[in-house]
């Protein structure tokens, strides 16, 4: 029993001083406390490096608390009574050991080992009011509020020493963590008596009295205060928050806007300005108090952050920059700041930039999904396709955004073999496109990778394997109406017009004000110039449903071109033109247009237009064939070289 309580107490007295927290008090020693070589004969080293071998364990169960603290008292208690035994060197030796002890506890934050210590050293010392300070001060850190407004009561009432303010100020806020205000308010005003431009007491005092819905008291308070520090904004800025306390808020404005005026580096005056103007949404004026603020002071953290968060919420993404580069520069840790940092320098094609920022985002967090895909998307987007394509695939299984990196690199693998210009080197990258797709057939995006596969096909003119591969899916609940459309169109392009129409007329019978549907099914009519009026009233309904619609538009403009009504087909193309600009079938309708009309120079431009949109070999080939049926268009093969449609 008697080693079983050793051991409890050992890793108590551990407690005592390992539990660590930073001193409120500077840390310093009383002049008192020195050791003494002569003193270790009278206290033994031995006793001293005994206590200290108390802290060889820490854990002990909750119920042993009490017995080994008991024993820990008795142990200091011994030792306390053989130093006074031997004398003042004795007394100062021991002392000034346990002060050490105490005050490496404080600045490790054990409040608790802290006080334990500093109650023997006080014993000790009971005249020294540093120390009893110190030991007051952990007290209040380890919720023993009363034991520590006893010790500086009488330290703050006593008259034989010089009154501190800051003990005062400790006592005050004692009190007011103890829901006693009219003792709060007297110590403060105690404080202000001796100390009138104590700036704490007269901010407390005013605090306490607004808490207390004494307003015009606290106000009064503060007015006295600014009488006798002039040039300090602090009482305009409490005065603001007393404003704010009672939902008055241009009251609290205008004595930020003082504060301000009296103090311009005061920065809690321009942030609670600046909020204000937020709340209120005028975020144009909470900017312009921000920026004014950081014209004199550009490293005020907490302004800079208000300022990116308002730019940034209000879009203002060009003009947040560079104070959102000041603030990751002043906060280096700021992930989520980077992660936004690096989106603005990717929009603003400052690549290296962006990617020097993800890649430090990457060394502190390597398996972030979100980075990793800005970073994949980085590379796709300045043409490092490889490097896009092994960020994308090191996204884990488990996020949420690993359905569309698969799908990001299945199109980034089909951009790699249609752009190859070695037919052995495309032929190898199809196969590892094929490979990876029937790999991921398990995914719940299984849909969409066959698409980019039979988009593949498609942009290589193997318009029946294109087919077959969206025929394939058709059983998947994933393939929606989009599938059905996009079928459609390859069954057109095959010139199987009668399986392209009875897709879409399935869809026209679910949805008979469908106006994609409508207009599809009438331009199909146009093209193969079969049932010209059913298409006009397919296509004209489709106009009633969606009039502002662009490839309507055209699609009726187009009716009007092949019924031979050219005026009305350039209104109407011009229209859907106006737009949508970049559209290859909607430009090369504009530009044959103005072919009919003789107007050649505007038919060239448009010409030309449409074929610096194509992305298509086949889309390119239609306008070719388009342009050459006007015979004075006939381009010139610098022009074709210029567009990329000769080889120089």
């Amino acid at each position: 029993m008697a080693r079983q309580t050793k051991m409890v107490t050992n890793n108590f007295i551990k407690m005592v001083l390992v539990w660590t927290f930073v001193s409120l008090m500077a840390l310093g020693c009383s002049s008192s406390l020195v050791k003494s070589n002569k003193a270790k004969k009278v206290v033994k080293n031995e006793e001293i490096a005994e206590l200290n071998q108390f802290v060889l364990k820490k854990n002990f169960k909750k119920e042993e608390l009490s017995e080994a603290q008991q024993e820990a008292d008795k142990k200091i208690e011994e030792l306390i009574l053989d130093a006074q035994k031997s004398g003042k060197e004795g007394v100062q030796y021991l002392a000034s050991d346990l002060y050490f002890k105490a005050t490496d506890a404080s600045i490790r934050g054990d409040s608790q080992s802290a006080a334990f210590i500093y109650k023997y050293v006080a014993k000790l010392y009971p005249e020294d009011i540093y120390v009893q300070k110190k030991y007051a001060i952990e007290l209040i850190r380890q919720g023993d509020l009363g034991e520590a407004e006893k010790i500086l009561l009488a330290i703050f009432e006593n008259k034989k020493i010089k009154r501190e303010e800051d003990i005062g100020l400790v006592l005050g806020g004692l009190y007011a963590a103890m829901e006693q205000p009219d003792k709060a308010r007297f110590i403060y005003s105690k404080i202000l008596v001796e100390f009138p431009k104590s700036e704490e007491a007269c901010v407390f005092l005013s605090k306490s009295l607004a808490l207390e819905k004494k307003i015009k008291e606290a106000y009064s308070n503060l007015d006295r205060c600014q009488k006798k520090s002039a040039k300090a904004g602090i009482f305009s800025y409490y005065k603001g928050k007393i404003a704010l306390s009672e939902n008055n808020k241009n009251e609290a404005a205008k004595y930020f806007q003082e504060a301000l005026n009296l103090e311009p580096s005061y920065y809690q005056a321009a942030l609670g300005l600046g909020l204000i103007y937020e709340e209120k949404e005028k975020y144009t004026e909470a900017v312009k108090i921000y920026k004014s603020y950081l014209k004199k002071n550009t490293q005020q953290y907490a302004i800079l952050s208000r300022l990116v968060q308002v730019l940034f919420a209000t879009g203002k993404f060009q003009e947040v920059l560079p104070y959102a580069e000041s603030l990751s520069n002043l906060d280096s840790s700021d992930l989520n700041l980077k992660v936004r940092l690096g989106i603005l320098y990717s929009d603003s094609k400052r690549y290296s930039e962006a990617k020097r920022l993800f890649t430090e985002i990457l060394n502190s967090v390597p398996d972030s999904d979100k980075i990793l895909y800005y970073m994949a998307a980085l590379e796709q987007q300045t043409g490092n396709i490889e490097n896009a394509i092994g960020n994308y695939n090191k996204i884990n299984e488990q996020s949420p955004l690993y359905g569309d990196a698969q799908v990001q690199v299945a199109t980034l693998m089909s951009i790699l073999a249609l752009d190859s210009e070695e037919n052995d080197k495309k032929i190898v990258i199809e196969k590892r496109l094929v490979s990876f797709i029937n790999s991921k057939s398990d995914l719940a995006n299984k849909v969409e990778l066959y698409a980019v596969l039979a988009n593949y096909y498609e942009s290589e003119n193997r318009i029946g394997e294109a087919v077959q591969t969206l025929i394939n899916l058709k059983s998947e609940k994933a393939y929606l109406e989009e599938h059905d459309y996009y079928l459609a169109t390859l069954y057109e392009k095959l010139g199987d017009y009668k399986s392209s129409r009875q897709i879409v007329s399935q869809i026209v019978e679910k949805n008979p004000e469908n106006p994609h549907a409508l207009n599809f099914l009438g331009y199909s009519y146009i093209e193969s110039g079969e049932n010209l009026d059913q298409a006009f009233g397919l296509i004209s309904k489709a106009v009633k449903l969606r009039p502002e619609d662009a490839y309507i538009r055209d699609s009726l403009g187009w009716y009007h071109y092949k019924t031979g009504n050219i005026k009305k087909a350039l209104v109407e193309i011009k229209k859907a033109f106006g737009s949508v600009k970049n559209d290859v079938v909607i430009t090369k309708h504009l530009a044959i247009i103005y072919g009919e009309l003789k107007n050649y120079e505007l038919a060239k431009k448009y010409f030309l237009e449409a074929l610096k949109n194509c992305k298509l070999d086949s889309e390119r080939n239609e306008v070719i064939t388009a342009i050459q049926k006007f015979e004075p268009l006939r381009l010139p093969a610098s022009l074709l070289q210029e567009i990329g449609l000769e080889k120089k």
